[in-house]
């Protein structure tokens, strides 16, 4: 007789409409998303989250304190990982943020709080770099403290995306404004800290330009915050909703706007003049290689000195081959002027290098390409 556990068993779907109702399930679903997605703005809980972040608390000096330490000595170690890593603790977007709502708000008592917060905050952190920069006064200054002294247009459109993505994460309820804070961190405290640090060595030019691109970013986050906010419906008078307006725009962000203006002049020549001398760098060392580079001889190094009425480059050459004064002759000739319409004048530093070994019956002898590659220990 066959085992009642053998025999096939048959399954019968007592509810046929299962999947109809899955399929409803599924659609209400969707529509509770985009109810989600599309919730309206709450302007009164914004207008309190930037204010509270705006104020002078404990928790902001702190955080900041720290940020800018492990941001100072990630930039005199020169380690781009660990200046990055110290935004994560930074909290430079609050008062930024209450400035721009302050000026459209029409809130002055909001504005002034938000500028004491944030000078206190700009003070703060370059006197921690001063300090960094006298306690490491015999550590050399790395690339990535040099790296901000040179601020460009290119900086200024960084900190107006940066800007204008704190704003937005601010107002929308599905965003964190931590991580754009990060971004933005990134633009305010390692130039602040840089300017100390080269403040601390007499470096008084490398210095000032330093704070002048953490100024620039400054700015540049306001004017971009004030926009965002505008558009998304924070505007008023005293006591009452004004229109969106351009001209109403303009007029409560004028200081802000020609601040603005003036720098993205200054930005856009010192971009040009930079833009300018990375052409005749190129030029020159592309003249020089063809001219020196040749048999077994390597360029080693060149360095461009800029004197009062002309350039030196110096060059280091090493190889087999010495550089006849025609050469060099014939290098001057070839030499473009630099960006300041100067003549330009080639130094070559000449290393021999001698091949000492047992006569053998091998061949030896390298060729010039073999003479360039590096050698792997």
């Amino acid at each position: 007789m066959e085992n009642e556990k053998d025999r096939p068993t048959i399954i019968i779907d007592d509810h046929p409409e299962q999947a109809h109702i899955e399929r409803l399930k599924e659609k209400l679903r969707y529509k509770q998303a985009l109810r989600e997605n599309s919730k309206k703005i709450d302007h009164k809980y914004v207008r309190l989250t930037i204010q509270a972040d705006a104020l002078p608390s404990k928790t902001y000096f702190i955080m900041n304190a720290l940020a800018a330490v492990i941001a100072g000595y990630g930039l005199l170690a020169d380690s781009a990982a660990v200046v990055i890593g110290a935004m994560l603790v930074a909290m430079m977007l609050g008062p930024i943020s209450g400035i721009a709502l302050a000026l459209i708000d029409n809130r002055w008592i909001l504005l002034q709080t938000a500028l004491k917060t944030l000078a206190l905050g700009v003070v703060m952190i370059f006197s921690i770099g001063v300090v960094l920069g006298l306690i490491n006064f015999k550590m050399p200054l790395t690339g990535e403290i040099l790296s901000r002294t040179q601020p460009t247009m290119i900086d200024l459109m960084i900190a107006l995306a940066g800007g204008a993505a704190g704003a937005f994460a601010s107002i929308s309820p599905r965003l964190s404004v931590a991580v754009v804070g990060v971004a933005v961190a990134t633009a305010l405290v390692p130039p602040l800290v840089a300017s100390g640090i080269l403040f601390a060595h007499a470096e008084l030019h490398h210095s000032a330009n330093a704070f002048l691109l953490a100024l620039t970013n400054m700015v540049a986050i306001q004017i971009s915050s004030s926009l965002v906010l505008w558009i998304a419906g924070f505007r008023r008078g005293s006591s009452e909703q004004v229109q969106s307006n351009v001209l109403e725009f303009i007029k409560r962000n004028a200081i802000s706007l020609i601040f603005l203006l003036i720098l993205a002049i200054y930005l856009s020549t010192n971009f040009l003049h930079m833009l300018q001398k990375q052409m005749y760098e190129t030029k020159s060392k592309t003249a020089i290689e063809q001219l020196l580079n040749l048999r077994n001889n390597i360029i080693d190094t060149i360095q461009f000195d800029q004197q009062k009425q002309y350039t030196l480059i110096r060059v280091v050459v090493r190889g087999d081959t010495v550089p006849t004064l025609s050469q060099i002759n014939q290098l001057n000739q070839m030499m473009p002027e630099d960006d300041r319409n100067n003549p330009t004048v080639v130094q070559v530093r000449f290393i021999p290098v001698h091949i000492i070994e047992e006569q053998i019956r091998f061949n030896t002898e390298i060729s010039p390409d073999e003479a360039k590659r590096p050698v792997v220990q």
